[in-house]
C-alpha cells in the first residue's frame, strides 16, 4: 500500500511539474495576457509612489507641522486610470509585434479615455469639467478596458490593413503618417460616435460589465479561490506577480471604494470589499512571511535538528521578516515538494477564511490606507501600520500560532528525511518510487 501511494504521488507531481506548470506559463505568456500584465506592472512605480504619501500622511496626522505632500499622490497614484490607458496598449503593441505603434497606440488610448470619461462642456465650449476620481483608481477598470479596446483596433489595422508594402516609393515619413492617422482616426471616431452622438455613457457601461466579476471576487468563495490560485501556482514555481494584472482589475477599484466610503462616513465592515491587496498581503495575516505563510516554516527551521535546515533558517530569516519568502520557497524547497506544498496551501485557505471572519466581525479595523501591491512591510508591525488598530498585534500572534501548528507535522516529516540524508541513510520520507 505505501508503494502504491508513492507511485500515485509520483504521477501527481510529475503531472504538476511536466504538464500543469508549463501549461500555465505558456498561457500567461500569450501576447494578449503578457502585454496586459506588463502594462499594469509598468504602472507599479506610480502606485508605490502614491502609497508612500499614504504612509506619510499617517505620520503627519500625529505630527501636523509636517508639510502637506498630497500633491505628489494627486499626480501619481490618483492618475492611475490614465496611466493604465496609455501603458496597456503600449505594452500590447510590443508583445503583438507592432512595435512601431507602441507610443501612438498609448496616446490614442489616452484620448479615447478622456472621451469615455464623458466630460461636460460649458456654454462657450472652451471649458470642460471632469470628475477627478475617474482619473485615478476608481476609473482604473475603465482605463484598462479602454487600453485593450484601442489595442484591438491597432492590432487589426497593423495585421490586416497596414498600407504600403516593402519597397514602396512613398517616402517613409509619409507612410508612417498614414499608418498612424488611420487607426487613430478609427479609435476616436468610434468612441466619439458612441459617446457624443449616441449619448451612451461608456464609463458606466464598462463598470457595469465588470460588476459581476467584482461581485464574485468580493464574495467569500471568490476571496478564498483567488488567494488559493495564487498560492498553489506559487508552490509550483509560477510567480505571484503573474496574476497582478488580473488582480488589479478588482482590487484597486475595490480599495478605492472602501476609502471613499470611509471618508463619507458610510463605511461598515458589512459593506466592506475585502478582496483587496491591502488585506491579501498588506496587513500580513494571510501572507504572513510571504505567500503560503512561510514565516512559521522559517521558525521551525531555526529549531531544526537538521544542520542544513537550521542554517537555511538563519540565512532566510531576514527576508522573511519583510514577507519575502523566495529564499525559503526555493531553498527548503517548498516548490514541487509534495510534503511542504500541502501546509503552504492549507495555511492560505485557513488564513483567508479567518481574515474574512475577523474583518467582517469588526474584530480588526479595515486597512485605511491604499497600498496596493505593497506586501514587504516588516512582520508584526505591518498589521498595525495598515489598519491603525493595535488589535492587529494580537491577531498577528494568533494567526502565527495557527500557522505554526499547521506547518509542524509536515515539517517534522520533511525534517526526518533531511536528517536521514545527512546521516547517510535512505530518505524514505520524500523519495518517490519511479516504478
Amino acid at each position: 500500500m505505501p508503494e502504491e501511494t508513492l507511485q500515485q504521488e509520483n504521477k501527481f507531481m510529475e503531472w504538476i511539474e511536466n504538464t500543469l506548470a508549463p501549461m500555465t506559463r505558456k498561457i500567461m505568456a500569450k501576447p494578449w495576457l503578457s502585454g496586459f500584465t506588463n502594462g499594469v506592472l509598468k504602472c507599479l512605480p506610480f502606485i508605490l509612489t502614491g502609497c508612500l504619501i499614504f504612509f506619510y500622511n499617517a505620520i503627519r496626522s500625529w505630527i501636523p507641522v509636517l508639510p502637506d505632500l498630497t500633491v505628489v499622490m494627486r499626480w501619481t497614484f490618483q492618475m492611475l486610470a490614465i496611466f493604465y490607458a496609455f501603458m496597456i496598449p503600449h505594452e500590447l503593441m510590443s508583445t503583438l509585434h507592432h512595435r512601431s505603434y507602441m507610443v501612438v497606440a498609448g496616446l490614442a488610448a489616452v484620448g479615447a479615455y478622456f472621451c469615455v470619461m464623458g466630460g461636460v462642456f460649458d456654454e462657450t465650449g472652451a471649458m470642460i469639467t471632469y470628475d477627478f476620481s475617474k482619473f485615478g483608481p476608481t476609473g482604473s477598470v475603465v482605463g484598462m478596458f479602454t487600453g485593450v479596446y484601442v489595442s484591438v483596433i491597432f492590432h487589426l489595422y497593423a495585421k490586416y490593413v497596414h498600407l504600403f508594402k516593402k519597397g514602396s516609393n512613398v517616402p517613409t515619413f509619409v507612410q508612417d503618417w498614414v499608418n498612424n492617422i488611420l487607426p487613430i482616426f478609427c479609435t476616436i471616431l468610434i468612441t466619439g460616435i458612441v459617446v457624443d452622438m449616441a449619448g451612451i455613457n461608456l464609463y458606466d457601461v464598462f463598470q457595469a460589465i465588470f460588476a459581476p466579476v467584482q461581485f464574485i471576487a468580493q464574495s467569500l468563495p471568490g476571496f478564498v479561490l483567488t488567494k488559493f490560485i495564487n498560492c498553489f501556482f506559487y508552490t509550483i514555481g509560477v510567480s505571484g506577480w503573474t496574476w497582478t494584472g488580473i488582480e488589479n482589475l478588482y482590487q484597486v477599484p475595490a480599495q478605492a471604494a472602501n476609502l471613499a466610503a470611509m471618508e463619507a462616513g458610510t463605511f461598515t465592515s458589512a459593506n466592506a470589499m475585502i478582496n483587496v491587496s491591502e488585506v491579501g498581503s498588506g496587513i500580513g495575516l494571510i501572507n504572513l512571511g510571504g505567500i503560503g505563510a512561510t514565516f512559521a516554516l522559517n521558525i521551525w527551521m531555526l529549531m531544526s535538528k537538521s544542520k542544513r535546515l537550521r542554517t537555511l533558517g538563519r540565512v532566510t530569516l531576514g527576508p522573511s521578516l519583510f514577507n519575502i519568502n523566495e529564499p525559503v520557497l526555493y531553498g527548503a524547497p517548498v516548490v514541487y515538494n509534495p510534503i511542504l506544498m500541502v501546509p503552504a496551501n492549507l495555511c492560505c485557505i485557513v488564513g483567508t477564511i479567518l481574515t474574512w471572519v475577523v474583518l467582517k466581525a469588526g474584530l480588526l479595523a479595515f486597512p485605511n490606507v491604499q497600498a496596493t501591491n505593497v506586501g514587504t512591510l516588516p512582520v508584526l508591525a505591518c498589521t498595525v501600520m495598515m489598519t491603525g488598530d493595535m488589535r492587529g498585534l494580537l491577531w498577528w500572534v494568533v494567526f502565527f500560532a495557527i500557522y505554526m501548528a499547521i506547518w509542524y507535522p509536515f515539517f517534522k516529516v520533511f525534517e526526518k528525511g533531511e536528517i536521514a540524508k545527512e546521516n547517510g541513510m535512505v530518505d524514505t520520507s520524500t523519495k518517490v518510487s519511479k516504478a
